[in-house]
């Protein structure tokens, strides 16, 4: 799928005013990890230094090239994210809705992160393609295999909640318009990535929760015409190996169609039986996706993205959850960008907190002095509506203002 150019690091976003109790507690909580942090903190200003200093155009780094070989169809490279949030009301925590990566306030390394590939070329005929994708941070708990607890489940997980996982590992065979991966990979369900370079926010929508992050199986694409490319495949269920120690069996499906040159739609779903670890118990899971991208012009985009969620005990009960979330985008130049993201969840099964509405309303910048530094600061305000849904402030109040950046070196 097009990812627009902000999401490489050629776009950007712009922020509102930080309530003065955000700001005075951004600084507090910022001044006290850093004590803890600062090998990282030196290293990320330090290379933001030299790259403002050698000049916007002459920093960029290419991706590495073990063979000396610019025609190589081997690839290396990755990336280190770290950055910092905090909260209005002075908790310890920013809240339920946010994922490991800006839970909690003090400055974390999100991913460094390093893959290799081999990529597909089927212009002459049949070709193979392989992917390597391996990170240690905070998010890497979320993309182990959880779902059985086998394979990278907990590799080098430690008390301070970092570890290390493989993103993805799979090899591809193709023939012209039909290509087949095996192996782990990303969910192709939704918008947003689990590779934070490629995303524009520096945290995450709602609908982000409830879709997967990881499958491993089998998956084929293939391109029907110049605008239509159908997929279908087989999976062990969510964030879950091979080992399938459960016996679960899902499907795996969907397409991406351009309307035009400049719009794309995307729907995906993976559904079958799972097993629950938690509540151990068997069921019918559901999760689809639809996306709609719209390129407006050279400077500014659209994205709308609806999510649902279901799930189902074997002669129990059915639960639900769906929502919608809306990404407004626009490029102000080419090292500055503005992003405001809308959305909506009605939560019917605890997947947040507790039953009810969620709304959020986010504002960010991406700043790139150089093609491989991008900086992404934000504000967002969350509320809620529900009679218990109070995720904030431990649990005590329905509303939040948070804010915090994020820092992208690529390599």
């Amino acid at each position: 799928m097009f990812r627009f150019g902000w999401h490489t690091g050629e776009f950007s976003q712009k922020t509102g005013v930080y309530p003065i109790n955000v700001v005075s507690g951004f600084l507090q909580h910022t001044k006290s990890s850093m004590k803890k942090f600062h090998p990282f903190i030196g290293l990320v200003f330090i290379l933001w230094g030299a790259a403002v200093a050698v000049g916007q155009d002459n920093c960029w780094v290419a991706p590495c090239d073990p063979c000396g070989v610019a025609k190589s169809p081997f690839t290396f490279g990755g990336w280190v994210e770290m950055g910092v949030y905090t909260n209005s009301h002075g908790s310890k925590e920013n809240g339920p809705m946010h994922t490991d990566s800006n839970r909690r306030t003090d400055f974390l390394m999100n991913q460094l992160y390093f893959y290799g590939e081999k990529e597909l070329n089927t212009r002459r005929g049949f070709d193979w393609g392989a992917r390597a994708d391996f990170a240690y941070g905070v998010d890497s708990g979320s993309k182990q295999t959880f779902g059985d607890e086998t394979f990278d489940y907990n590799w080098g997980t430690n008390r301070h909640g970092y570890g290390m996982s493989a993103y993805q590992l799979y090899g591809t065979l193709g023939y012209k318009d039909l290509s087949v991966k095996a192996g782990k990979f990303y969910t192709p369900v939704g918008w947003e990535g689990s590779a934070s370079k490629d995303n524009f926010f520096y945290s995450h929508s709602y609908c982000y929760w409830i879709e997967p992050a990881t499958h491993m199986g089998v998956l084929a694409d293939y391109n029907l015409t110049d605008r239509l490319t159908l997929s279908a495949g087989w999976t062990t269920g969510t964030d879950s190996s091979f080992a399938n120690p459960n016996g679960n069996s899902t499907a795996l499906a969907g397409f991406t169609y351009s309307l035009a040159d400049n719009v794309t739609v995307y729907y995906w779903f993976n559904g079958g039986r799972q097993f629950d670890l938690f509540t151990e118990a068997r069921y019918n899971h559901f999760v689809q996706s639809l996306c709609f991208e719209w390129e407006m012009s050279k400077r500014s985009a659209y994205v709308f993205q609806y999510n649902l969620h279901t799930d189902k005990e074997l002669g129990g009960v059915k639960t639900s959850t769906y929502g919608i979330n809306n990404h407004f985008l626009y490029r102000l130049n080419d090292r500055w960008g503005a992003g405001m993201r809308v959305e909506w969840l009605r939560d019917n099964a605890d997947y947040i907190f507790a039953p009810g509405d969620y709304y959020g309303l986010t504002f960010g910048l991406n700043w790139d002095p150089c093609k491989n530094v991008s900086i992404r600061p934000e504000v967002r305000y969350d509320w809620c509506r529900g009679a218990e849904a109070t995720p904030f402030a431990d649990g005590t109040k329905s509303d939040q203002i948070s804010a915090g950046f994020g820092v992208v070196l690529s390599f």
